[in-house]
């Protein structure tokens, strides 16, 4: 379908989308499969023996693989936890330690190295060529060959392809690592499909895209003194972070800067600030409480879900708008059961916000002539990594 009018003023969306979707493909095209399959044998045996598995990284990097952890979970692992959340128990010889950074350096190399030296099994996914050399069962993910900071500003490409390998390697982990594999080949088509599937649909429907970069913009500059929530459940609440923590790099001196607030504080929320609503099905109860409590202090409300006939979906097209995101196959909730059945789970919605998300700020950004420098001055201070 060909738009015209430079895409209503949503081209870089577009090229973004395409750009990132591509970076997915071709680096997981590029993934050496019999180190996968050395990794699945790792992980069988993990879940035989009961082992326990903790996933290691910073900021983006971290939320990316803790989408990982949630496939695991579902696929019959014992409950996983992340570093900052390890010393409720000791680790021990023959856990596994799953570590994703970009970079390989800083505090998640060192907690890599103790581990190891402790006798856990090291798995890591990186850009850096040289951790095989440390670490073994190092997947390394291919950049891309024509960088494009416009697109992805401040590394985007390397955490949605781990996001993307490691919920395939998470959902896949079958009875051998030749069964795992197969699966994981299945998993990559099907969340492809899904990208190619989706640009089409958001060629249609444009309208909520522009919604969504309007109310955005809206919150930039300075004098605006408002604050923007991202607010979600389970895998929902790890894509708002995800999002939270670029979003709120939209800074640009000395009067454009987005006010995100990353985790909790919900109860500082005022009159006239932002709350984003993300769920799949569209009728999670306690994202729809966040509704209703945003609704009452007088806030902005702008949901997104794969179902536009959904509760969440009809509240939020009568308040500020709604984002038709595809990707979830039921309207039902999984945390409105009395209990959350395992099941093998693939986040086929929560990596499609991962991507949108990324697609529409980078959209935002070129509106508002904020480069990737800019956002880098906004970045944490490499003392914290």
């Amino acid at each position: 379908m060909e738009i015209d009018v430079d895409m209503n003023g949503l081209k870089v969306f577009f090229d973004a989308y395409k750009y990132l979707s591509n970076c997915v493909k071709e680096s997981l095209k590029g993934l050496d499969r019999e180190k996968l399959k050395a990794i699945f044998a790792i992980l069988i045996e993990a879940r035989n023996a009961g082992a326990s598995i903790i996933v290691d990284g910073q900021g983006r990097s971290l939320e990316s693989i803790l989408l990982a952890e949630e496939c695991l979970e579902h696929n019959g692992f014992p409950i996983i936890l992340p570093t900052k959340n390890a010393n409720l128990r000791p680790w021990k010889k023959g856990d596994v330690f799953i570590v994703n950074t970009g970079s390989g350096t800083g505090s998640p190399l060192t907690h890599a190295e103790a581990a190891q030296k402790d006798g856990l099994h090291v798995i890591f996914m990186s850009y850096n060529a040289k951790l095989p050399e440390t670490f073994p069962n190092t997947l390394v993910l291919e950049g891309s060959k024509n960088r494009n900071s416009l697109f992805a500003p401040l590394g985007t490409e390397f955490e949605l392809t781990s996001a993307v390998t490691g919920v395939c390697v998470g959902h896949s982990v079958a009875s051998t690592p030749e069964e795992s594999l197969k699966a994981f080949e299945v998993a990559v088509q099907e969340i492809l499909k899904l990208y190619e599937k989706s640009y089409e649909f958001y060629e249609k429907s444009m309208d909520n895209l522009k919604a969504f970069t309007d109310l955005i913009s809206s919150y930039i500059p300075t004098n605006s003194g408002h604050k923007v929530y991202f607010r979600g459940v389970g895998g929902d609440e790890i894509v708002n972070n995800v999002a939270a923590i670029r979003y709120g790099h939209l800074h640009k001196e000395p009067n454009k800067d987005l006010r995100v607030i990353y985790e909790g504080h919900w109860e500082l929320r005022t009159d006239g600030d932002l709350a984003i609503l993300t769920s799949g099905s569209g009728s999670t109860d306690q994202t729809l409480d966040y509704a209703m409590q945003a609704f009452i202090s007088g806030m902005k409300i702008f949901g997104i879900t794969s179902f536009e006939d959904s509760d969440l979906g009809r509240f939020c097209k009568r308040v500020n708008g709604c984002l038709i995101v595809p990707g979830r196959q039921e309207a039902y909730s999984m945390y409105n059961r009395p209990t959350r059945l395992r099941s093998n789970f693939l986040p086929l919605f929560e990596l499609n916000c991962y991507l949108t998300l990324d697609s529409l700020l980078a959209q935002i950004a070129s509106d508002h002539g904020i480069s990737e420098d800019d956002m880098k001055r906004s970045h944490r201070p490499k003392v914290l990594e």
